[in-house]
């Protein structure tokens, strides 16, 4: 059993009464993902990525409320909403799986095709879950460096693939988070056909595909040579219903990934959002085209400050400072959140902003790093 810190992080540990043996070997020491920790003063939540729900999800979520007596009592399907996902890629609706938000879809893919030996390739820094499910499966994770502000190593991923034969899951994720880092169309088919002629699995997740200038999901999802993963938390705005996607290669391979996860992974209401998000084509664009514009301001303001900032591709910057926690303590006070990596050995001193989506909370924040100039150079 893992005990729960004062502070909200999981420690290590087995009670007394479960024995050992029932628990996976290749589990352990567990670390999960830490979810914000409550904070009354906190008005701009700017440590999640999280994106602004687009006018038409509201609109819909007001009457799908009014008319919810006949519906939510009854197991929700999600057929109109692939159909509709399906659409907007081109596809058959039976390579879409819907999934509880974007890690769902990465933990079924582990799940479908890691087994307890093989190995997970990621680029790192990398997101905490690939870690998390690929040793749930009893595999280890291999990862080579993609800093922010480098260029994707595109020959030493290939080297790797072609090279390793423990390797089961390749993955890229672009733009990347945390660094932010965009790999152009050609560098992601390259890694594609790599693990095609060494038959090794390739995850190719676009969370953040809707922000940034290149996205090479269509050209993967056309040639089949992929899992594409995409997320409605982002850039539609719907972290909190929990609700992302796979685009499988094939019917039989999206089949798979059905079975390694709940029959039912979100609810009735969180569809009617994605399906109004996704007619929104006007909404998005607007909300994309903001989100950008203020990228550029945050990346301006972190860099005449004297931060170290590489350009971004994604819904957030991240800089290098100079004191990561004062920085967050700092900007708390003023009601601002940020993420920051503590001891982390490719992020200790990394701060993540996310683009709040709106003027006065850009407003607000450009002028908190002023006053907090002392932090970051």
């Amino acid at each position: 059993m893992n005990e729960m810190c004062n502070d909200g992080e999981l420690t290590p540990g087995v009670s007394d009464n479960v024995r050992p043996s029932s628990i996976c070997p290749w589990i352990g020491p567990p670390r999960a993902y830490v979810p914000r920790k409550a904070d009354p003063r906190i008005r701009w939540f700017l440590d999640a990525n999280e994106g602004r729900a687009l006018a038409a999800v509201t609109e819909a979520l007001t009457v799908a409320l009014s008319q919810s007596s006949g519906r939510v009592n009854r197991y929700p399907s999600f057929q109109e909403l692939e159909a509709a996902i399906a659409l907007t890629w081109n596809i058959d609706p039976g390579r879409v799986v819907v999934t509880a938000g974007g890690d769902d879809a990465i933990g079924r893919i582990c799940a479908a095709r890691l087994a307890p030996g093989a190995s997970i390739l990621v680029h790192e820094p990398a997101f905490e879950m690939f870690g998390v499910y690929a040793r749930s499966r009893g595999a280890s994770v291999l990862g080579l460096p993609w800093l922010d502000g480098e260029a994707f190593p595109l020959a030493e991923t290939i080297a790797a693939i072609e090279g390793d034969e423990a390797i089961g899951l390749a993955t890229l994720v672009s733009p990347s988070n945390p660094g932010g880092g965009v790999a152009r169309q050609g560098e992601a088919r390259a890694v594609a056909d790599a693990c095609t002629r060494s038959g090794v699995a390739f995850l190719f997740d676009a969370a953040y595909g809707e922000f940034a200038d290149v996205d090479p999901s269509q050209v993967l999802v056309d040639s089949c040579s992929a899992y594409v993963v995409r997320s409605f938390s982002k850039a539609y705005g719907l972290a909190g219903m929990r609700l992302g996607y796979a685009l499988a290669p094939s019917t039989e391979t999206a089949s798979v990934l059905r079975s390694c996860g709940m029959p039912y992974p979100s609810s009735t209401l969180a569809s009617i959002a994605a399906l109004a998000a996704l007619s929104d084509k006007a909404g998005l664009a607007e909300a994309v085209r903001l989100t950008q514009e203020e990228r550029a301001m945050l990346t301006g303001r972190f860099r005449e400050l004297g931060a170290r900032v590489a350009d971004p591709g994604a819904n957030f910057v991240l800089a290098r400072v100079a004191d990561p926690a004062g920085l967050a303590s700092c900007l708390a006070r003023d009601g601002i959140a940020i993420r920051t990596y503590g001891g982390h050995k490719l992020l200790g001193d990394a701060v993540r902003v996310s683009c709040p989506g709106d003027a006065e909370g850009l407003a607000i924040v450009l002028e908190a790093l002023g006053r907090a100039r002392e932090y970051i150079r």
